[in-house]
């Protein structure tokens, strides 16, 4: 499992090569507005782990290893937004990112499931959209002090 930091190296070395770019790491840095010196320890890792194949003042090429786990990491994000989206949670940015973190790969692939079983009826979700709307006051959830809110 790779941290978050690295994720969004991979990520975005892939999304520049899709896009017909040379990616090297001063371009990743500017990016990603970080520097190039920890945009190089980052890629190093990446090139170590055998995601990437990174060489001084060569462009930056990814591995097949790191073609698809690059497309893994971008589907699970897609996953959880679409997940989130049938929430109706909006503007969930961090709470997302820390999903994408913690979720186990067995926890994503049952919110796959649950996200195609749910689309396949969308009664599901008016329904859903009805119950939010006429709430009752039956909670699992504790209440939370509002101090710490």
């Amino acid at each position: 499992m790779l941290s978050p930091s690295l994720e969004k190296y991979l990520i975005e070395v892939h999304m520049s090569i899709q896009n017909g770019e040379e990616v090297t790491c001063s371009e990743i840095a500017k990016k990603l507005n970080v520097t190039t010196t920890k945009t190089i320890q980052g890629i190093q890792r990446l090139h170590y782990q055998k995601y990437l194949h990174y060489t001084t003042y060569q462009p930056i090429e990814m591995t097949e290893r790191g073609e698809q786990l690059a497309k893994y990491i971008i589907s699970k994000y897609m996953l959880i937004d679409r997940f989130l989206d049938m929430l109706q949670l909006e503007d969930m940015q961090a709470d997302r990112d820390a999903m994408a973190q913690l979720f186990s790969d067995d926890m994503l692939e049952h919110i796959e499931q649950f996200v195609l079983f749910v689309e396949q009826y969308p009664e599901i979700i008016n329904r859903y959209q009805l119950y939010l709307n006429n709430r009752q006051s039956s909670r699992i959830l504790a209440t939370k002090p509002d101090e710490d809110r």
